[in-house]
């Protein structure tokens, strides 16, 4: 075995495993579609049992860098980590750190005008009629109590996509997603999403004249009316506030 992989210690024996794997991986000894060695090879390479090492590889499942295939040609193989996995592992640790809206807020004025003055000038218009057609599938099935939150992320994405930089990608979707559920949590009404179609609209047209300063501007306000229009949404079983998420009290 040419790893240089270590026995280990008694205490946090999945986690030290897990980690071993996962540095052999960042550092290029394990490339993605690689085979790890069956188990009972691998769990007395390392002095642990059986039962430890699948312990490390349900982590490592979790991390979305290995895959775990049944049958005669089975076993545990290396994975590139999906954009679906950290999305959602990040929307997670935002539901239970429980942000304030202000601090969705603040990071999205940081990011997305800044997106659109992009777009502003890399925009086609083939991008153009995706977004129009977006817009108008939003305004066709207005409920005022189920947010149409698939094509509002959508619509985000793809100003995004127009960048081609994944890493902002990766921060506004995963931003939007946490918000879509917040959303259907305290429950946004019917005006809220006309709202939200009348700024999509805004700057829609800022980028079909490709003018960043009036797109960026279009986008801080659309990002501000958001914040507004969710603070004072009182009709879920929960409530938003600067500081965070809030259980009402039931009315009997």
């Amino acid at each position: 075995m040419g790893f240089k992989f270590e026995t280990v210690k008694a205490s946090r024996i999945s986690e030290n495993i897990a980690e071993q794997i996962r540095k052999a991986i960042l550092e290029g000894e394990l490339k993605i579609g690689d085979q790890l060695p069956p188990e009972k090879e691998f769990a007395s390479h390392f002095g642990v049992s059986k039962s430890s090492l699948r312990e490390a590889y349900r982590v490592l499942e979790a991390y979305g860098l290995l895959e775990i295939r049944q049958g005669m040609s089975g076993g545990a193989f290396i994975k590139e980590v999906d954009l679906t996995t950290v999305k959602d592992s990040l929307v997670n640790y935002f539901f239970f750190q429980n942000p304030g809206l202000r601090e969705y807020t603040q990071i999205r004025t940081f990011i997305e005008p800044q997106v659109v003055r992009i777009c502003a000038e890399k925009i086609t218009a083939g991008d153009i009629e995706y977004l129009e057609n977006n817009i108008l599938a939003m305004e066709q099935k207005p409920d005022g109590k189920n947010f149409l939150g698939d094509l509002d992320i959508d619509f985000h994405k793809k100003l995004v996509d127009i960048t081609g930089n994944k890493i902002i990608s990766l921060v506004v979707e995963t931003i939007q997603t946490a918000l879509i559920n917040i959303k259907r949590i305290v429950h946004t009404d019917e005006l809220f999403l006309k709202m939200v179609c009348q700024d999509h609209k805004k700057i829609v047209a800022a980028l079909k004249v490709h003018d960043p300063e009036k797109a960026s501007k279009a986008m801080l306000e659309h990002i501000n009316k958001v914040e507004k229009g969710m603070l004072a949404s009182k009709n879920g079983s929960m409530i938003i506030t600067e500081k965070g998420l809030l259980i009402q009290n039931q009315k009997n």
